[in-house]
């Protein structure tokens, strides 16, 4: 298994590539429309239902305004079968977040001014696979993904990098970033 951390010491050495140094803003990676969220009261049956409906897998959790307070994602799906406790679908997000394990550290978020590099290293560190996009005031405007970074990546166009040194280094630095990335999928 690769060692995240030393990944991430490595690519602080390296040269970055331009594109690393961009905000979400400039780069338009993510999803910021039709975001479908739930509130606290929502239930689980109701939370399974907008899984399948809108095709996503997790809903960032909403207050009254709108602000971001918890995520509950298909993965806390998954540990409500393992644990086998899953015989009241009707129980509220709220009361299903509560009996998270204790691994959980809470809900990731990042904001559109922050940088490609900074939204890498936030997904790396907390091994997440999305984070929650918020506005200054902690509302919800977007999700970033794993596959939304993997997609920008691999299918950017190249850039035109005259200095030789320069495009090698930045190959190298987006090869450990895909490494980072796919390390942190096979680890679902």
């Amino acid at each position: 298994m690769i060692n995240l951390l030393q990944i991430l010491t490595e690519i602080h050495e390296l040269p970055k590539p331009s594109f690393s140094n961009k905000t979400l803003n400039e780069l338009h990676i993510g999803t910021f429309e039709n975001i479908e969220t739930a509130t606290e009261d929502t239930s689980i049956i109701l939370a399974l239902k907008k899984f399948v409906q809108r095709r996503v897998s997790a809903l960032p959790v909403i207050d009254r305004e709108g602000k971001l307070v918890n995520i509950y994602s298909k993965f806390d799906v998954i540990n409500l079968a393992a644990e086998k406790t899953y015989n009241n679908l009707d129980v509220s997000l709220k009361e299903a977040n509560d009996h998270r394990n204790e691994w959980f550290e809470g809900v990731q978020s990042c904001k559109l001014s922050e940088t490609l590099f900074a939204v890498m290293e936030k997904i790396v560190k907390a091994e997440v696979h999305r984070l929650v996009v918020v506005d200054e005031d902690g509302k919800v405007i977007g999700i970033i993904s794993l596959s939304d970074l993997l997609h920008y990546l691999v299918l950017r166009p190249s850039e035109q990098d005259s200095n030789k040194k320069n495009s090698e280094s930045s190959h190298i630095q987006e090869t450990l970033l895909s490494e980072i990335i796919c390390s942190n999928f096979s680890n679902e």
